[in-house]
């Protein structure tokens, strides 16, 4: 049988590891050959040796996504070598030493805007020929729930939540090019480097009782959306986000509304 991304080749940066590995062995399960573009060397060729395993077609370009040459190199192997685009994954981010905005300083401001909000501007940029050559194109970037609501580090949130209006205007000026562009926030996810595996237990017990679903994310459930709206399943989505972060953003639970909002009493008209 054939997979929903068969024949497609698909690029995803920061797949040497934790949601990006994930979404890039999923990808490769479903016919997509893929390409592994991540600044991690080490965690990218095991990456491209694992998934090579199980008969997938996976290469690695070591990139720098903040870096022009590297993102415009990136690109220009994916055209030599394939001479197509059909899927781009915004995937690689993180936090750089962010913290409360009065105690962090520029360079820790513009570490963490270069990487979460210009990557992926700089390789949706040279991304953008490749795709609107083909009949279809998909960009899927991850964002996350830090983009949408206040939850703390200052430049990594600020970084994420410019991608959504970045994701509307490729979805806009670019749609009549049959290229596609969504967002995917993701909430607490466990991976490898998720600091909730060192979370004290009562900590990690408070952190826990902010999800409806009770437990936190896995990356696969990540690349399961990705799957969804890289493949022609989600042919009529565009310019649109999916949080995927088990209800956190619906809203608190009862535990921590009353110990934030004193919601004890019940309510009353009464003035």
């Amino acid at each position: 049988m054939a997979g929903k991304l068969d024949g497609d080749v698909a690029v995803i940066t920061g797949a040497a590891s934790g949601i990006g590995r994930a979404i890039a062995t999923r990808f490769v399960a479903e016919g997509a050959t893929v390409v592994i573009a991540d600044i991690d060397v080490e965690g990218g060729q095991e990456a491209r040796e694992e998934l090579r395993e199980g008969d997938g077609s996976v290469k690695f370009v070591q990139t720098d996504i903040s870096n022009l040459d590297d993102v415009r190199t990136l690109f220009d192997v994916v055209d030599d070598q394939y001479g197509r685009l059909d899927v781009l994954v915004n995937n690689a981010g993180g936090a750089f030493g962010d913290d409360n905005i009065h105690r962090i300083d520029e360079e820790t401001w513009e570490e963490n805007v270069d990487v979460n909000l210009k990557g992926p501007f700089l390789c949706t940029k040279y991304a953008l020929p490749l795709l609107a050559a083909g009949e279809r194109g998909s960009i899927v970037t991850i964002s996350s729930v830090n983009g949408l609501i206040g939850l703390g580090l200052t430049a990594y949130s600020s970084a994420k939540g410019g991608l959504m209006p970045l994701t509307k205007l490729v979805a806009s000026q670019y749609g009549r090019h049959g290229i596609r562009a969504n967002a995917i926030c993701p909430g607490e996810i466990a991976t490898e480097v998720h600091e909730y595996s060192t979370a004290p237990p009562e900590i990690r017990d408070e952190w826990l009782d902010q999800f409806p679903l009770g437990r936190f994310g896995e990356p696969e459930e990540v690349a399961s959306t990705a799957l969804f709206l890289a493949s022609e399943e989600s042919s009529y989505v565009t310019g649109t986000k999916i949080v995927v972060d088990g209800g956190m953003t619906a809203g608190r639970n009862q535990r921590l509304q009353e110990a934030t909002y004193d919601i004890s009493e019940p309510p009353t008209n009464e003035p």
